[in-house]
């Protein structure tokens, strides 16, 4: 690799010469390299990412037709000084939610109204997160959690007799439709 750099001949210059170098601007220098040789790309794991990476651009370009997603996607790309609007909505599609914590502490089954608290982040938005209580096989009660002071709560609307070993799973969705569950047994 050879670099060049403060050469009047070779100012502004980029791009292939022939099959052999290939001309690179970094910065105010040239870089002179030999031609590099793809090989296909077969590993699995790079495929893979490869079509999620395809989907997210596909995704990015469709909401940016969106005004009010434009906008939204714009002041959060200004807010977070990412490069652009659809830098912002690719790293939306390519991030799911994380639901860090669960708290069922005041939840005991007894009484309808007692109050799970849920955290969920995501690096733009969570629309829903949806609390379903079960024991065994049998659905207990499920809704959808309402945001409060950057916390989810939802509050019980059925009684749970069969309290011990149920278990309580939370699913959390984003705009770009990335699911994410977690559960807890009681």
């Amino acid at each position: 690799m050879a670099k060049i750099k403060d050469n009047l001949a070779m100012q502004g210059i980029s791009g292939k010469l022939g099959n052999q170098v290939v001309y690179r601007r970094v910065g105010d220098k040239i870089i002179v390299v030999a031609k590099p040789r793809r090989k296909p790309t077969t590993h699995p794991t790079l495929i893979s990412q490869n079509n999620r990476f395809r989907l997210a651009s596909t995704y990015a370009k469709n909401a940016l037709q969106d005004p009010v997603l434009k906008d939204l996607y714009t002041a959060e790309a200004k807010r977070r000084r990412v490069i652009n609007a659809y830098n912002m909505a690719v790293s939306d599609y390519l991030k799911a939610p994380e639901i860090s914590h669960i708290n069922a502490e005041a939840y005991t089954g007894t009484q309808k109204g007692e109050l799970i608290t849920i955290e969920v982040s995501d690096n733009f938005k969570v629309v829903q997160v949806k609390v379903t209580i079960s024991h065994g096989e049998e659905t207990v009660e499920e809704g959808n959690a309402v945001l409060t002071a950057d916390i989810w709560q939802y509050a019980t609307t059925a009684l749970n007799p069969a309290f011990s070993g149920s278990k309580i799973v939370v699913t959390a969705l984003d705009r770009p439709n990335n699911r994410v569950t977690k559960e807890i047994v009681l």
